[in-house]
This record gives C-alpha cells, structure tokens and sequence, in this order.
C-alpha cells in the first residue's frame, strides 16, 4: 500500500483534496496495521491518498488524531461518506471521525532513525482465494508476520497469477531477529495459505555477490549441501576403481 504525498502550494490543487481526522484507536498499537486496518474501513468512501499518523518519539508511542486524506472528484464528498461511519466498529474499537476543512496536515518533526535497522523480506504467497482482494493480503502478511517484529510496510507486487492463484510481496520488518524468526515461519500456513520467504534483502551497505538462492545463509546451505554430494560421488567412483582393481 503506497499513498502519494499532498502537497500545499496551488489552491486548486489543495482543493481537489478533502481531509478528516480520526480518534478512538490504541496510542500503543503499530502503526503499519492499523493504516491498513483504517484503508479497508474508509476504502467504500472514496480514493486514499495519505493516512499520517503523528508519533511520540520519546514515548514511543502513537499520537491521536491521526489524519485522512481523500482525492475529492468533482461531485463527489468522501468526508460526508466518512462522517457517516463514525462510531462503527474497527476490529475492536470504535472509530471516531470529524472533518478538517481547510486544515493544513501536521508532519512529525524527527524521527529519522525511526526505520533504523528495518529489513526487508520478499515471499511468495500461495493457495490464496481467486476474489481475495490486495488489502486484505496485506492484512493477512501483516498478521503472519506480527510475531516476528513490528511490519512497517507491505507493498504487493504480483497479486494473484491466474494460473495458481500465486502472489508475491515484499514485507519491511524490524525488530530483535526479526529475519531468522520470519524464516522460521517460511512454508506455514495462514488461512489456508501457504507463505515462503524466498529471498532477504541485504542490509543497506552490505555488499554481497548474488546468489540466486534468496537468504544468503540459504545460499551458502546450498553450496555445503552440493560440495558434500560431489564428495559422496566421488567417493563411490574410488570405491568402484577399487573393487575392479582386486578383481582383475
């Protein structure tokens, strides 16, 4: 899921675009599922530019509001379609929406190390039902790998290969071994899905030769794996010279 950002500088651009505020979430929740929880409830409202979510750096925490903003077509009111789902259910607590005419969006001072020592994982995902939507297989990987670390983004690259209902994401991630625990869970399923991590980005500045293989700890597996049954053949072929020797 990827927003644009909305600038502030033409009038007639500003005015193509509506905003609301939105309170009643949890200060503590991550930040990544809850935008996408908040982009399938608003999704029936109108086109979703941006979702800005204030953060309290030093308590590391979220800040309420957060903030919506919809690209407004002509004849078109995502912000009355919104205001009608205030007060309605989002996995657990109650949303509450107010309109924000002619508000400039706050931006977070800081936090340029926020996303310090994030990775990044491309999977597969397999098995998946032919009508699941995009937002809803983020939703799922978001869930899968919450165990591992905090998921700070999943953007969908191929959704949904018409000949085995076949996707593919990349997921950013972060957190204490957040790649080895999200290799653990590589091949389990979810829903009914089965989920492969095939391939971890190097972290920035690591330079390393590519491998072909994904996770450059498989790569290397592989090699040992091959060098041994190279060794194992030609062990067998000594063994064969040897037996025809003492026949003869």
């Amino acid at each position: 899921m990827i927003f644009c950002t909305v600038g502030s500088g033409i009038e007639g651009y500003e005015q193509s675009f509506s905003k609301i505020s939105v309170e009643g979430y949890d200060t503590s929740v991550h930040e990544f599922p809850l935008k996408l929880a908040l982009a399938k409830h608003f999704a029936s409202c109108g086109k979703i530019v941006d979702i800005d979510v204030p953060r309290d750096f030093k308590k590391r925490i979220l800040k309420s509001p957060l903030f919506i903003i919809f690209h407004a077509k002509e004849g078109e009111s995502p912000v009355d379609k919104a205001l009608e789902l205030s007060g309605t259910d989002v996995g657990g607590w109650n949303v509450v929406v107010k309109s924000l005419p002619g508000q400039q969006m706050y931006r977070d001072p800081g936090g340029v190390d926020r996303f310090k020592g994030e990775r990044t994982l491309i999977v597969k995902v397999y098995d998946t039902p032919s009508t699941l939507s995009k937002i809803d297989l983020q939703i799922g990987l978001c869930k899968h790998f919450s165990s591992c670390g905090e998921v700070t983004g999943i953007s969908v690259l191929v959704h949904g290969n018409l000949c085995c209902h076949e996707s593919k994401a990349r997921v950013d991630i972060m957190g204490k071994g957040c790649v080895d625990k999200a290799l653990e869970l590589s091949g389990r399923t979810a829903d009914g899905w089965k989920i492969v991590v095939y391939f971890v980005v190097p972290p920035a500045g690591r330079k390393l030769k590519p491998t072909g293989s994904g996770h450059p700890t498989i790569g290397v597996e592989r090699m040992k794996k091959a060098e041994l049954k190279k060794k194992a053949k030609m062990e067998m072929m000594d063994k064969g010279k040897k037996k025809r020797k003492t026949t003869e």
